[in-house]
């Protein structure tokens, strides 16, 4: 990107500040710059905070960091007259790019005042040296403290609950704490886990439990609608690796948002598995998601043609026997 494209819209550049003697703060000094030269730069400089927990309790405190980054919005003119004059702001160049001079994407702003608002914009310092992030999850917060914030889902140990991680910029990045798994969904799994299939595996007993509710025109039992309800609420829009995976993942929201009365979200899922079906080659996935179908529209020769088709097949799986009995369970009824 070159100067004279910055010059056509505003973008948030990196910038050092670095507070000289008698003069104001930074807010201050960009305040009186954009009132002097009738310009509207927006400036972003919160205040960098690490977080630590001993004996159980939770204390923040500021962060002595080698650097002084604030983040100011605008044309690159503009920005270049505010580094200009002897008010403590200066570029922060990007050696690595061929940009140049060091920006943040107006969505990765908006994710890091996200977090900022939460604490107070007194925002968690966290370095990303030794954290690999390929090893989470890209996820949207849709519920709690952080509606909209898009980032990388950590998940902790025997808890159900994980951190999200957003990477500023050059290895620094901030952390919005204990953001529940019920109040994200996923937009794509890691390259590095199989939390895509397992997230599969867990929810399809429930899927099927919750047919039989369906065929007999029982309701739902609390539990169980909201355990297919928060699947579908995190699983709706995620962006999976292979083509066989996601048409499995589309017959299972299929069948969860139809047995919870979501016909508009079922049809989508639906139309999204009709494009992707002749990829699915494994019998057993085949027979999971025919029966899926086949319930949900009364298909009852459909049923018995699935059943007959396994037993052709020898299962050894837990999950293979369970869907087994489950065809068992419709042809006895």
């Amino acid at each position: 990107m070159s100067p004279a494209s910055l010059d056509e819209s505003p973008c948030w550049f990196v910038l050092n500040y670095v507070r000289l003697a008698f003069r104001d703060m930074c807010k201050k000094a960009v305040e009186r710059f954009n009132k002097s030269q009738d310009c509207d730069l927006e400036l972003f400089a919160p205040t960098y905070v690490i977080r630590e927990e001993k004996n159980g309790e939770v204390r923040m405190k500021t962060a002595n960091l080698t650097f002084h980054y604030v983040f100011v919005r605008g044309a690159f003119s503009d920005v270049k007259m505010l580094c200009a004059q002897q008010n403590g702001f200066s570029f922060l160049i990007d050696r690595g790019s061929a940009e140049r001079y060091a920006t943040v994407s107006d969505r990765d702003m908006a994710n890091f005042q996200n977090i900022a608002r939460a604490y107070s914009n007194c925002l968690p310092y966290f370095s990303l040296e030794d954290i690999d992030l390929e090893e989470g999850d890209l996820v949207e917060v849709i519920n709690g403290d952080f509606p909209g914030l898009i980032g990388v889902y950590m998940p902790k140990p025997k808890s159900k609950s994980g951190n999200i991680i957003l990477s500023v910029y050059n290895k620094v990045g901030t952390i919005a704490f204990d953001v529940k798994a019920t109040d994200v969904r996923v937009l794509e799994f890691s390259h590095k886990s199989t939390r895509a299939n397992d997230q599969l595996d867990a929810i399809v007993p429930h899927l099927l439990s919750a047919l039989r509710y369906h065929r007999s025109s029982e309701a739902l039992s609390a539990s169980l609608a909201a355990k297919l309800s928060v699947f579908c609420s995190r699983m709706s829009v995620v962006r999976l690796e292979t083509r066989k995976l996601d048409a499995k993942l589309q017959a299972v929201l299929f069948g969860c948002n139809s047995v919870i009365g979501n016909k508009e979200a079922a049809e989508k899922a639906k139309a999204r598995y009709e494009k992707l079906k002749d990829s699915v080659t494994n019998e057993w996935t085949q027979a999971l998601t025919a029966l899926i179908f086949a319930i949900i529209d009364g298909d009852e020769s459909g049923i018995r043609s699935i059943s007959e088709s396994l037993k052709t097949l020898t299962p050894a799986s837990k999950a293979q026997n369970m869907l087994v009995d489950e065809c068992a369970f419709y042809i006895e009824q």
